[in-house]
C-alpha cells in the first residue's frame, strides 16, 4: 500500500527518537510522529514524505500508553519550555538509555561497547537554575473570546513550540527554581504596571526582549538581567528597585542591549542597575562566581552528580594531564584539579574564563590554567597552548560534532 501526504493510519508507537517524536512502522516503514509516547495506540495524519520515513501527527489516541502521566504545567502541549512531561520519568530514562544504545550499536556500529543505565535526577521540577523569558506583544491567544485587546495582546513567558513570533503568556513554569519563580510571577505583574514596552519580534520593534534569571540554589542568589534594545535604560531603575526591596536574596540586577535584528542575549554592552554583576553558586566544596553570560550547568544538584561520574570513570591516579574543552566558568576542570596533575580548560566566551580564572583563585586550586579561544582553531593559533603538555585525559560536555 502506497502511503501520501494527508492519509490517516492507526499506529502503534513502539519507542521515542531522538528530539521526542514517537517511533512506529506502517508495512516495514519507519513513521516519526509527533504527540506519540511508547505503547500509545493512535490515529495519526501524515504530513512531510521523505525518501526513507514518513512523519505524522497524533489526531487521536485510541488506547493511551501506560507510561502516560498528567503533566503538572497547565500550558503543557502549547509551550515550548519543556517536553515529555505526560511520560512517566523511569521510562524518560529508559528511553534515553535506547537511544544510545541505539546511537553506539546500530548507527555507529560499536557493538562492543557496553551501554550503562540513565542516571536520573531526585529532583524533576524546580530544578533549573536559569531561565530566559521572553516579554512580547505577540501573545498567543487560546481563548479568542478574551477581552481587553491592549493589555492582553502582551505575554511574558516562553516560545509557542516551533514558533519565533508567538509567546505563551506563562502564569508558572515548573521548572523553574522555586524563588526564581517568585521573582518571575512578580516581574509579570510589575512591567505592564511600569510601563516597559514589550519587544515585537516580528516588527523588530519595542523595548524589553527578555529576562534572564539565574538562582544560585546552594547559595539562594538571584541574578536579574534584562536584555533591551536601546543602551538607555534609566526606565528599568523603578521596577529594579522594586525587586529588590521585595527579594533580599536578589544580589545582582543588569542590563544587556542588543541590537533588535539579533538572535542572541549576548552583549558587550551590559550594565548594572544594582549589586555587582554576578552571582556563587556551590558544588561539592567549591563556590563558582557565575556572571551573566557564563555558561553553567542549569542543574546544580545534578552537576555534581555528573562530576563525581567524571572522576569515576577516568579513573585518575594523580598524575595525568587533563583537557576540559568547551570549560565555561571552570566547575568540571575544578572539582576534578585534586585528583589530576594539570588541568587546562578552553572556552570561547570571555566572560567565562574571567570568572574561571577568579573562581580558581577563590577555590584556592593551582593546577589549573584557563584559555581564550575557539577550538575550531585555537591549537594552531595560540603560541601559550603549542607549549602546553599533551593530554592523557580530555573532557568534552556536552560533545561536540566534529570534534
Amino acid at each position: 500500500m502506497k502511503l501520501s501526504k494527508g492519509q490517516i493510519l492507526d499506529l502503534d508507537v513502539t519507542s521515542l527518537a531522538y528530539g521526542g517524536l514517537g517511533v512506529s512502522h506502517y508495512n516495514d516503514i519507519t513513521i516519526f510522529v509527533k504527540g506519540g509516547l511508547p505503547g500509545d495506540k493512535l490515529k495519526a495524519k501524515i504530513y512531510k514524505k521523505k525518501k526513507n520515513y514518513l512523519e505524522a501527527y497524533s489526531l487521536e489516541k485510541i488506547e493511551k500508553s501506560e507510561y502516560y502521566t498528567n503533566p503538572q504545567c497547565e500550558h503543557y502541549g502549547i509551550c515550548g519550555g519543556c517536553s515529555l512531561q505526560d511520560l512517566n520519568y523511569n521510562e524518560q530514562l529508559n528511553q534515553k538509555y535506547v537511544q544510545v544504545k541505539d546511537l553506539f550499536h546500530r548507527i555507529g556500529k560499536f557493538s562492543s561497547i557496553p551501554i550503562n543505565n540513565i542516571i536520573g535526577c531526585e529532583q524533576h521540577y524546580g530544578y533549573r537554575n536559569k531561565m530566559e523569558f521572553s516579554y512580547s506583544s505577540n501573545k498567543w491567544i487560546v481563548d479568542l473570546n478574551e477581552k481587553n485587546e491592549e493589555i492582553d495582546s502582551t505575554a511574558f513567558g516562553l516560545h509557542v513550540k516551533s514558533r519565533f513570533d508567538k509567546i505563551v503568556d506563562v502564569n508558572d513554569c515548573h521548572i523553574n527554581g522555586k524563588l526564581s519563580n517568585k521573582i518571575f510571577q512578580f516581574l509579570k505583574k510589575n512591567l505592564y504596571k511600569y510601563n516597559i514596552i514589550p519587544f515585537d519580534i516580528k516588527k523588530r520593534t519595542g523595548f524589553l526582549r527578555n529576562v534572564i534569571i539565574r538562582q544560585g540554589h546552594a547559595t539562594n542568589q538571584i541574578l536579574i538581567n534584562f536584555i533591551i534594545t536601546e543602551s538607555n535604560n534609566s526606565c528599568l531603575i523603578p521596577i529594579a528597585k522594586s525587586l529588590v526591596s521585595e527579594f533580599d536574596e536578589i544580589k545582582s540586577v543588569l542590563s544587556s542591549t542588543v541590537k533588535r535584528n539579533s538572535g542572541s542575549s549576548f552583549s558587550d554592552e551590559e550594565k548594572i542597575l544594582w549589586g555587582e554583576d554576578y552571582i556563587t553558586e556551590k558544588i561539592d566544596q567549591n563556590i563558582y562566581k557565575i556572571s551573566s553570560n557564563s555558561f553553567f550547568q542549569t542543574n546544580s544538584k545534578q552537576a555534581k552528580v555528573l562530576y563525581d561520574l567524571i572522576s569515576q570513570i577516568a579513573n585518575f591516579k594523580g598524575n595525568e594531564i587533563v583537557y576540559d574543552l568547551y570549560c565555561g566558568t571552570g566547575s568540571i576542570g575544578l572539582h576534578i584539579a585534586k585528583y589530576v596533575k594539570m588541568v587546562y580548560g578552553i572556552e570561547i566566551v570571555m566572560s567565562a574564563v574571567i570568572d574561571a580564572i577568579e573562581n580558581a583563585k577563590n577555590n584556592k586550586v593551582d593546577n589549573i590554567h584557563f584559555f581564550h579561544g575557539d577550538l575550531i582553531n585555537v591549537f594552531n593559533s595560540s603560541e601559550e597552548l603549542k607549549l602546553i603538555p599533551k593530554p592523557d585525559i580530555i573532557i568534552l560536555d556536552p560533545p561536540r560534532a566534529g570534534m
